[in-house]
């Protein structure tokens, strides 16, 4: 997955109030019908180790069709956006649910189109507690890091021939995607 950001519109040409949406809250619960978020704290819980380790083990699939047969992990070194995000590509994972997994971030979007390219998108802050898992097919835009530079590990199956693996496709008209300067993102409700 790479940046799919288009170029920022000029003074001319800014991003009409319609196609400009406000990023909230990741939780379990609103990421729900688009994958999977998993985070310390959270599924079947116990401490190990004379107490010294507290286990979380998160119930996350990882589904993929049987033409995705390898099994890859990759890293993404995420420049930090300055926002707001002007959205002009979407990509999607036939094959594949595709995980992120924060190594060193702080907060980062997360950004759906729950109707596919056609429709309005769905934005999430995660933090860097967040473990996100967009399930096969979902539409989505390439990782963003919102407050510093950020480094991730992406698992995700593959068939061995990229173009199959990803498919991205040019949005209309861009979306401006915006985040609060500041936002708590340690909610562990479900």
């Amino acid at each position: 997955m790479t940046q799919t950001s288009a170029p920022a519109p000029g003074p001319a040409d800014p991003i009409p109030s319609d196609r400009q949406i406000r990023a909230r809250p990741l939780t379990p619960g609103s990421f729900a019908p688009f994958g999977h978020v998993a985070r310390p704290g959270l599924g079947a819980v116990r401490m190990i180790r004379d107490g010294h380790v507290r286990l979380s083990k998160s119930d996350t699939g990882f589904a993929h069709l049987p033409e995705a047969a390898e099994a890859k992990l990759d890293f993404y070194e995420v420049a930090q956006e300055k926002g707001p995000l002007i959205a002009g590509t979407v990509e999607r994972h036939l094959h594949s649910a595709q995980m992120f997994s924060p190594m060193t971030a702080a907060r980062w979007l997360v950004a759906v189109w729950p109707d596919g390219p056609e429709g309005a998108p769905l934005a999430f802050v995660a933090g860097p507690q967040d473990v996100v898992t967009y399930a096969p097919g979902v539409w989505h835009h390439g990782i963003v890091a919102l407050d510093r530079a950020a480094c991730f590990a992406s698992l995700m199956w593959k068939t061995g021939d990229a173009a199959r693996d990803t498919e991205f496709r040019p949005l209309a008209a861009p979306w401006a995607i915006l985040w609060p300067d500041a936002m708590d993102c340690t909610d562990t409700r479900a």
